[in-house]
């Protein structure tokens, strides 16, 4: 359903409205996260860069079964220092465009605001990362892949990189050490020079820098060694992308679909982008609709089955599960994840709910919490990056409060 909700719309300001828009609302590959154009994009990712189908497969769709809905705008949201909000206003904070929200397999909440529909395909950025790391870990299971083994075993190209000698486990945990510039990497901030060379942002006209991801790889420099603390790179999932493709021989739209797309039961197909190379951009390259997003959810939250089957094998799955290693996180993961843990592309909290999470820029969140038995699939718009994670983890945890009081 559409929400009244006080979200800017790019529609309503103007923003690629006509045939052509104004020269000052138009959005281009140079200005697309400029604030201002920012919601544009991320709901248009398709129409900025190259990209290829992530296909849904011929099976029918799956259903998302109603359920008794939650009256969640109106909820309070204890932000944990003395102020009480509606959780509307948490949406409004966390620059929400959607969210759907399912309860023991049924959906209790579903909204969408500004320009955002049922049928509006959003960028997903770094969930992509957990759709790889449940990949890699299939292929872990089968037999394909040896977590302790060098990822140069699989990518000769790799032998005289840094990147080469992390092991599979070490790339999926984000525990491998190497860089791509001098400037050091901020943690909640866009590394510039890396999504340059892939050709997501704009590049100085004298750029003689790598093109594409498989020479960014190549051309990274040592940094320590691996197997130490936490530390969240878009290099290591790129490099299990670079592994995925050549153990398949598949692309990763290909791979993704006969995987895992193909028996969610999906509504729409997927897309991923494409770097300045022809590569799939395997660390935040895809987009969905959001029943889509939700329908991944579920199968997450059961153990790697859903619409019938079993996706992700059941030993993978609690092979994930077990979280990561939490002295390793440390504080790596930032004062927001404090107690946390990474395991496989995903995010772990210990908490309560024994919860966890897919987290992409701008406020992308795939949240399930078994021990409440929820989903939580939200899109979102916040330049903020990580600022407002406590009170979006916040937002979380009351929803799943609110349905575990609701049944108890």
């Amino acid at each position: 359903m559409q929400i009244d909700n006080p979200k800017i719309s790019p529609k309503s300001q103007g923003i690629m409205v006509g045939f052509p828009p104004p020269a000052d609302k138009r959005v281009t590959t140079s200005n697309c996260y400029q604030p201002e154009n920012m919601g544009w994009g991320i709901q248009n990712p398709s129409r900025l860069f190259p990209s290829a189908r992530i296909s849904r497969g011929i099976e029918p769709i799956s259903p998302l079964p109603w359920g008794d809905m939650l009256a969640l705008e109106s909820l309070p949201v204890d932000t944990g220092d003395g102020q009480t909000l509606s959780m509307q206003e948490v949406l409004c904070r966390t620059g929400v465009d959607a969210m759907l929200v399912m309860h023991r397999g049924k959906v209790v909440y579903e909204a969408y605001f500004g320009d955002m529909d049922a049928s509006t395909v959003h960028s997903m950025y770094s969930c992509t990362k957990s759709v790889v790391g449940l990949l890699a870990e299939t292929l872990i299971h089968d037999g394909m892949l040896d977590e302790t083994k060098p990822a140069s075993a699989y990518v000769p190209e790799l032998r005289m990189s840094p990147v080469g000698s992390a092991t599979l486990r070490e790339l999926q945990d984000m525990r491998a050490s190497f860089m791509f510039s001098d400037k050091p990497k901020v943690p909640g901030q866009v590394q510039v020079d890396y999504i340059m060379g892939l050709g997501f942002i704009p590049r100085p006209s004298d750029y003689t820098g790598p093109n594409g991801v498989y020479e960014l790889l190549s051309a990274a420099r040592p940094m320590g060694e691996h197997g130490g603390s936490f530390r969240y790179d878009n290099g290591s999932t790129d490099a299990l992308g670079w592994i995925l493709r050549k153990t398949t021989g598949q692309s990763l739209d290909a791979l993704i679909s006969s995987l895992i797309w193909s028996h969610l039961g999906a509504e729409r197909d997927a897309s991923i982008s494409i770097d300045a190379g022809g590569t799939e951009w395997a660390a935040a390259g895809m987009s969905a609709i959001l029943r889509d997003f939700a329908r991944l959810g579920e199968t997450l939250r059961c153990f790697g089955a859903f619409n019938g089957r079993q996706i992700l094998p059941e030993a993978a799955y609690r092979s994930i599960r077990q979280g990561g290693d939490r002295e390793a996180f440390g504080d790596g993961g930032g004062s927001n994840t404090a107690g946390g843990s990474y395991r496989s592309q995903l995010w772990f909290y210990h908490d309560r709910h024994d919860s966890f999470a897919c987290r992409g820029q701008y406020g992308q969140r795939l949240w399930i919490a078994p021990n409440a038995e929820t989903v939580v699939a939200q899109f979102a718009v916040d330049p903020t990056l990580s600022a407002m994670e406590p009170l979006r983890l916040a937002g979380f945890q009351t929803i799943a409060d609110a349905l575990l009081e609701r049944v108890s």
